[in-house]
C-alpha cells in the first residue's frame, strides 16, 4: 500500500506565496506532498511553482478530470488549508462545496488543519470568529495567526503563523498516522 501523502490546500491570500516554503521544507524533507488551489489563489501564485516543488500536478478545477476531490480525499494522510481566506473558512464551517478545496474538505476522513491568513479587521469579525470556532466543534485545528503589520498596513491578529509552526503541527498529525 502506497504511503499518504501531506495535501496542501492554498487559498487566495498574498499569503499563498509563504506556503512555497512550507511545501519546500516539506519534500526537502522526504515527506509526499501534493498541493490543491483554489481559482482565486492562483491570482497570487501559479501551479507550476508547486508543481516544481512537489513534481506532481496541482489541481484546480475539481472538474477537469474524474472526481479531483475523491482522488485528493484518497490520497491524504492530512488535510492543511494553507493559507485559509475568511471566505474559505466561511465555507468550509457551513458546509459549502463549490470549488476543489471546499468539496475535498467535506469528503476529507483525515485530520484536518486550517491557518487564517487575512486582514485584522476581518479575523477578529464576529463571523469570522464564529466561523473558527464552528470548524474548531467539528474536530478542524486551528493555527492561530500572529500579531503584526499585514500588507495594507493595518496592525493586528491576521498574519499567517509562522512557517516552521504550521510544519511542526501538520508534521504532528502525519507522524502520528505513520
Amino acid at each position: 500500500m502506497e504511503k499518504k501523502e501531506i495535501l496542501i490546500a492554498v487559498t487566495g491570500s498574498i499569503a499563498a506565496f509563504r506556503t512555497c516554503e512550507l511545501v519546500r521544507n516539506l519534500t526537502k524533507e522526504g515527506y509526499p506532498v501534493t498541493v490543491i488551489m483554489t481559482e482565486h489563489a492562483t491570482k497570487f501564485i501559479g501551479p507550476i511553482t508547486f508543481e516544481a516543488l512537489t513534481g506532481k500536478k496541482v489541481r484546480v478545477d475539481e472538474y477537469e478530470q474524474g472526481m479531483a476531490h475523491i482522488d485528493a480525499r484518497n490520497s491524504a494522510a492530512v488535510l492543511a488549508v494553507v493559507p485559509a481566506t475568511a471566505n474559505i473558512i466561511a465555507k468550509m464551517a457551513n458546509g459549502i462545496a463549490d470549488d476543489l478545496v471546499t468539496s475535498t474538505y467535506l469528503a476529507a476522513n483525515c485530520p484536518v488543519l486550517v491557518a487564517p491568513a487575512m486582514n485584522p479587521n476581518m479575523y477578529l469579525h464576529p463571523s469570522t470568529q464564529r466561523n473558527l470556532r464552528q470548524l474548531e466543534s467539528d474536530g478542524v485545528k486551528i493555527l492561530d495567526p500572529q500579531s503584526g503589520v499585514v500588507v495594507c498596513g493595518d496592525e493586528g491578529y491576521g498574519k499567517l503563523a509562522d512557517i516552521s509552526v504550521i510544519q511542526s503541527k501538520i508534521l504532528e498529525e502525519y507522524l502520528k498516522l505513520s
